[in-house]
């Protein structure tokens, strides 16, 4: 970034750093379980009005290497009461091996779908599940590498893996550089979270068959339910535990490859990561720390965004979207109604 080398601003990030391990000390596991044997995978994924990204998803699962000896089925849940998903779900049927099991959540939200998707893999006697999202394509070796970190720890754990970006078609610059899409991380295999999306990730079916821990409605349009699912199960006993090697790819197509939904993007995930971050921490001084922080980011944005368009269109949206971002983090901490996101379908 334009500023990064700013010895304010590497100050504020140094203390942003302080207030990040503070509240993630007060959210580390209160105890560990015993890991529960593998013996029943459920690949599964919620969809809604998508059914070409959907066809698409389903054809990557079967390219998927998977276990000789662990029984493996695929689960997919409709939100949509007019079955729009049928079709790829038929199509997928005639081309693989797998059993497919199909349900549909009448009532919309993705906080409703994906505590369908639980209850059937309790239903099933799932083990385990393997999720990810109907706009996404898996590695061949994924679901491989998710098994092979899980039987690395003695404890039952999470295992959270990345999700790159691969654009289907050529757009400019401005929107393929720009860092709502960035997807390098810093993380190592091996490394404990706090909380994990619900797009790469392989744990447990016991975190809702025996502790009957499940996605909150209040995120049922907003987003964020997953990170907010993961935290608590993580605060329950279950290590998230970070793997590079199990990878996912979203496909970014024309309606997402643009300022609009860029913008917008980054407002929810500053907005959706506030709300998640303090929903289970009351702790009015780590808040007042927090806010302290975006409030300086902010306000640093504000002043380099303008002098950044000197520096090209790639730099100036950049600015634009951390200031979307930051504004996001302010209203999802003093705003009392939850915004409604993922209300409109954004795919095909």
């Amino acid at each position: 970034m334009i500023y990064k080398n700013n010895f304010c601003y590497r100050i504020i990030k140094d203390v942003s750093k302080g207030i990040k391990k503070a509240f993630n000390k007060g959210s580390q596991s209160l105890t560990e379980f015993q890991k529960e044997k593998i013996e029943f995978i459920l690949i599964a994924l919620c969809t809604c009005k998508r059914p070409k990204m959907l066809s698409t998803a389903l054809e990557s699962i079967n390219a998927l290497k998977l276990p000789d000896s662990i029984k493996t089925e695929v689960l997919i849940i409709d939100n949509d009461i007019e079955q729009s998903a049928i079709s790829a779900v038929e199509n997928f049927k005639n081309k693989t091996n797998l059993v497919v099991h199909y349900s549909v959540e009448p009532q919309r939200g993705i906080a409703n779908a994906r505590n369908k998707l639980l209850e059937e893999a309790v239903n099933l006697g799932a083990t385990h599940i393997a999720m990810f999202d109907d706009d996404e394509i898996l590695d061949e070796d994924w679901l491989l590498k998710h098994i092979e970190l899980y039987n690395k720890y003695e404890s039952s754990i999470i295992s959270s893996g990345p999700t790159t970006i691969r654009f289907v078609d050529d757009f400019p610059d401005y929107i393929t550089q720009n860092y709502v899409f960035k997807t390098k991380t810093t993380k190592e295999t091996g490394e404990q979270r706090q909380m994990c999306a619900s797009g790469n990730v392989f744990f447990p079916a016991s975190i809702a068959a025996d502790k009957k821990i499940y996605f909150d409605n209040a995120y049922v349009f907003m987003g964020g339910e997953d990170g907010d699912f993961f935290n608590r199960a993580s605060i329950a006993g279950y290590s998230i535990i970070w793997n590079n090697e199990a990878i996912a790819h979203e496909l970014i197509g024309k309606e997402r490859a643009n300022l609009k939904w860029i913008l917008n993007r980054n407002y929810y995930n500053g907005y959706s990561g506030a709300r998640v971050r303090f929903k289970n921490n009351n702790k009015k001084y780590l808040k007042l720390l927090y806010l302290m922080d975006v409030l300086f980011v902010l306000i640093l944005d504000i002043v380099v965004f303008l002098p950044s368009v000197l520096l090209g269109r790639v730099m100036f949206f950049n600015i634009l979207g951390l200031i979307f971002k930051n504004a996001g983090k302010l209203s999802g901490l003093i705003k009392a109604e939850p915004i409604n996101y993922y209300e409109n379908i954004c795919g095909e």
